[in-house]
């Protein structure tokens, strides 16, 4: 399925997805952060599984998944977390969050779930760039079809000269089938917290989804590279608006 997603209300044709290159690069998250999206301002996050911020899917202990040319630790995950992690690293302008901790089954369950959630992060980092979203990222946790629709999908923030800026949650995260050859991981993405932020002016547009609508569900064909942990994303396919994902007034209430 081609990727042309909207906020949960259909308020906007564009999602939001993962890290910026560097946190002095442009000052758009300094000014929003400090005024009208001061909401966005990092939280403690626990990993208790009633937090709606729950901690981030950590990089599999057993598993060398060490930043490569272009790559920055991952340390946006939780204030308990003091270590930095290998991974993408997200600046204060846009954070992934999980309504509540992956849990994981075995080794390679924890792999595949790693690998989709630096995957999405990898996305939201090629919107952040000032020209082409062919980021190192993207092309390592992206492939094939996947590569195309997630490239077209940044490549289109850059364009008009705007980015995602905020809290993008996701919850009901599940590996919906894994083989030797190709995985399948489903969740939803709570985009409420998440504005348009124009790059030239450097002020807050609309949200990307309305408050009380239903979130996307997102699915992820991923297939192994033959290296050792690594898994991409080859194919994604969104339902806008779906039954299955809550709306970000019942998360609220959950907690």
């Amino acid at each position: 399925m081609a990727r042309s997603r909207a906020g949960g209300g259909g308020t906007d044709q564009d999602g939001p997805r993962g890290r910026a290159p560097e946190r002095g690069r442009d000052k758009l998250a300094q000014f929003l952060l400090a005024g009208a999206l001061g909401v966005f301002v990092a939280v403690g996050i626990s990993a208790c599984n009633t937090n709606p911020h729950a901690a981030d899917v950590p990089p599999p202990s057993t598993v060398e998944q060490q930043a490569g040319p272009g790559q920055t630790p991952d340390n946006a995950s939780s204030e308990h977390h003091t270590k930095q992690k290998p991974g993408i690293q997200l600046p204060n302008t846009i954070q992934v969050l999980y309504a509540t901790t992956p849990a994981f089954q075995d080794l390679t369950h924890h792999i595949v779930l790693w690998n989709a959630s630096q995957a999405y992060k990898a996305q939201y980092a090629a919107a952040y760039q000032p020209v082409t979203a062919a980021t190192a990222d993207l092309k390592r946790y992206w492939t094939g079809a996947g590569y195309a629709q997630a490239h077209g999908w940044a490549q289109n923030w850059i364009d008009t000269k705007h980015q995602p800026v905020g809290q993008a949650v996701l919850s009901n995260v599940s590996v919906e089938s894994l083989t030797a050859e190709q995985a399948t991981v489903g969740f939803c993405e709570d985009l409420a917290g998440v504005v348009r932020g124009d790059v030239l002016t450097h002020t807050p547009g609309k949200a990307l989804q309305e408050h009380g609508t239903l979130g996307n569900r997102i699915v992820f064909t991923m297939v192994p590279t033959g290296s050792k942990g690594q898994w991409q994303v080859n194919a994604e396919a969104v339902t806008k608006a779906s039954p299955l994902c809550p709306t970000p007034t019942e998360k609220r209430h959950r907690h």
